[in-house]
């Protein structure tokens, strides 16, 4: 008797405050007054565009930079890529939400909301997905590294990069979609789905899909920082290894965990690679290839190395700094409504840590550029020099 209660003061605080779950914000009725439809809400439509525009056309952009430049496509971006596609798709979906947002209603029927809430969160869930799927490549490649660069492939990182869509669109079509047909309580014109109702299930879902993975992501990357800085010894990789001494080649054989089973021979060969491979980031990759070939190198380059990491960092960080305020606020909402009273947590600022997360899904593309030389130049020849693409 007590949980009916307490879903019906759940369900009551919900329809009073329509605190929608993830992106769309509204007003607090059914999108009519007195007969007559509210006014649109301008600056919500305009604001809506403009994020629409800008997710879009940066990832269009990064997509069009890996089709065309074919040094971009190697077995780490293949990642990058997939994160491009769910960016560029949460984009296009968010559509519906700045329809939603500026009509302060839905303007489509319940059947296809059911639909467009199961996909939208779908995308955002592979987006995350990605993220770690990314920690769990650089984690291996950190402390494995041998078997690592032996066992990867193009067609071992589409598997995986198809994983977080199964996954991430097969949990929400199931948690959503399915449970809303089943259901079918919402007779309303607004879009919401019948477990953010709920508070048990609203919190089960904001766990399992920011909270679990974050915890992953920052553990991964945590363990990542520590071994690369206990590798390196704060100091400079290249130089290290520039001297060639004897001292060098013995704190190579003591770090047993990366290359025990090499012989001292394979050793020699790896150190004049990397004395190859410390070049400055604007070098061309033609050289790096080239001397990977002719060392024979039996792991990523460390140059490749740090470019993956130094993607990842900038990634991890901006995730981060978009998902997280609007992660707790749900998880509050989840566990007590009334500590979100609209008074002390106006719909602004819902509004604004709303549109902060997907802003996420364009500052990805920035990170592409900042830490990796070639995307940049390659985004930068589309829009000065688009005629060197052409004759390709």
């Amino acid at each position: 008797m007590e949980s009916v209660e307490t879903n019906d003061t759940y369900t009551s605080f919900y329809e009073e405050n329509d605190f929608e779950n993830v992106t769309d914000v509204v007003t607090e009725d059914d999108g009519s007054t007195a007969g007559f439809p509210r006014s649109l809400d301008i600056q919500g439509l305009v604001l809506g565009i403009l994020l629409v525009f800008i997710i879009s056309v940066t990832n269009l952009v990064s997509l069009a930079a890996f089709i065309v430049e074919r040094r971009l496509r190697t077995y780490n971006n293949y990642f990058i890529i997939n994160l491009v596609l769910s960016d560029l798709l949460i984009g296009v979906s968010q559509t519906i939400g700045v329809a939603h947002t500026a009509l302060r209603h839905f303007p489509f029927s319940q059947r296809f909301c059911k639909v467009y809430l199961g996909c939208r969160q779908g995308l955002l869930t592979v987006s995350i997905l990605q993220i770690v799927v990314i920690c769990i490549d650089r984690h291996r490649a950190t402390y494995d590294p041998i078997n690592h660069f032996i066992s990867r492939n193009k067609r071992k990182a589409v598997i995986m990069n198809a994983l977080t869509w199964v996954v991430g669109l097969g949990f929400w079509l199931c948690y959503s979609t399915a449970w809303d047909f089943i259901v079918n309580i919402n007779s309303t014109r607004q879009c919401y789905a019948a477990y953010i109702r709920d508070p048990i299930p609203n919190l089960i879902q904001n766990v399992l899909t920011f909270f679990v993975p974050l915890a992953i992501i920052c553990l991964l990357y945590f363990r990542i920082y520590i071994k690369i800085k206990a590798t390196i010894g704060g100091k400079d990789v290249g130089r290290e290894f520039k001297d060639g001494t004897p001292n060098v080649i013995a704190e190579i054989r003591g770090e047993s965990s990366v290359i025990s089973s090499i012989e001292m021979k394979t050793v020699c060969e790896d150190i004049n690679n990397l004395n190859d491979m410390h070049v400055e980031p604007v070098r061309d990759i033609h050289e790096t290839e080239k001397a990977e070939k002719k060392s024979g190198a039996k792991r990523e380059s460390k140059n490749e190395m740090m470019k993956a990491n130094r993607t990842l960092s900038y990634i991890i960080l901006s995730f981060i700094i978009a998902w997280l305020p609007n992660a707790i606020i749900y998880l509050i909402f989840a566990i007590d409504p009334a500590l979100l009273l609209v008074s002390a947590f106006p719909p602004e600022v819902r509004q604004f840590f709303v549109w902060l997360l997907y802003a996420n899904s364009f500052c990805n593309p920035i990170c592409y550029a900042v830490s990796q030389p070639l995307f940049r130049r390659t985004v930068l020849d589309l829009f000065i020099r688009p005629q060197k693409y052409w004759r390709q």
